[in-house]
């Protein structure tokens, strides 16, 4: 090692040390703009450091660090929770295979390694997406009285959660019991559908045919086309109306006279109500069946 390295490592240390205690400030306090200004010049400093001792993946890593923190600086990306804002809604307006590091690095007019100090890669982001979706579902605790009807606002409150970001709602399958709003959320379906006398094997299926219901009401609803761009959903509507109205009246009467409203949906609330009660009339029926077996087997 040189006498030039030995001054580079001196110097990166102390530059090292003072951008990581502001860091650790903004992570607690948010970014000032002179903690920003201090970051960006021990940043750029240490870019220039590095160049000159030839350590090139240290400069491009430094390189991003400043197009991320220029980025802070103008108001383009102020938080790991904007960039995933961003993410949810491109993926309400594109649809989810919209949804890249370079897509939402684009948006923000970085490059896209200025967003791998938020996330580490796209598999991350869509997990921090869902995690954001369910941390949205407003939970209370769980009533003592009440039977199966204390899943009805569990499930409302789902359907409102998934409703906001319609595009990522088949996230929420894979994230729910990975965070801990939906743990407690699961947590209480599960309690409703123990103590209404259902065995452990059974009310585990229920309870994730719960999710995959809340998650086809929303992802099917009348009309949505999640998965097509914004700018196209009008036509796809309208060329699937089409396609049905075009079927031959004498043998398809109903689907002819329903070929507007089976994609449209003008009372979402109504659409979502009558979803949950039929879940929930469903899961009744159950239960009572299960009643009147075990009242049989005792006679």
């Amino acid at each position: 090692m040189n006498a030039l390295h030995e001054q580079f490592i001196v110097e990166a240390r102390e530059l090292i040390h003072q951008a990581t205690e502001d860091l650790i400030a903004a992570e607690r306090e948010g970014f000032s703009a002179d903690r920003v200004d201090r970051v960006f010049r021990a940043f750029h400093t240490l870019k220039g450091s590095a160049g000159v001792v030839d350590l090139p993946a240290m400069s491009l890593t430094l390189h991003a660090a400043e197009d991320l923190l220029a980025a802070i600086q103008s108001g383009r990306v102020k938080t790991t929770s904007a960039v995933i804002d961003r993410a949810l809604d491109v993926a309400d307006r594109e649809g989810l295979a919209a949804v890249s590091i370079r897509r939402i690095a684009q948006d923000f007019g970085v490059t896209p390694m200025a967003l791998y100090w938020h996330v580490k890669n796209k598999d991350e982001l869509l997990a921090a997406m869902g995690d954001r979706v369910v941390d949205a579902v407003d939970l209370n605790d769980l009533p003592q009285d009440g039977g199966l009807d204390r899943l009805r606002p569990l499930l409302q409150q789902l359907v409102v959660a998934l409703a906001r970001h319609p595009g990522s709602t088949e996230l929420v399958q894979f994230r729910i019991l990975q965070c801990p709003r939906g743990q407690m959320l699961a947590e209480q379906a599960l309690t409703v559908l123990a103590e209404a006398g259902f065995d452990l094997q059974r009310r585990a299926e229920l309870a994730r045919a719960a999710l995959q219901s809340v998650v086809m009401l929303v992802v099917g609803a009348p009309g949505a086309e999640i998965t097509v761009p914004e700018p196209d959903r009008q036509a796809m509507r309208e060329s699937k109306q089409a396609a049905l109205a075009a079927l031959p009246g004498d043998h398809f009467p109903q689907l002819v006279q329903c070929s507007v409203a089976m994609f449209e949906c003008d009372d979402p609330q109504t659409y979502y109500a009558d979803g949950i009660e039929l879940f929930l009339a469903g899961v009744s029926t159950l239960a009572a069946r299960r009643t009147d077996q075990a009242a049989s087997a005792t006679v």
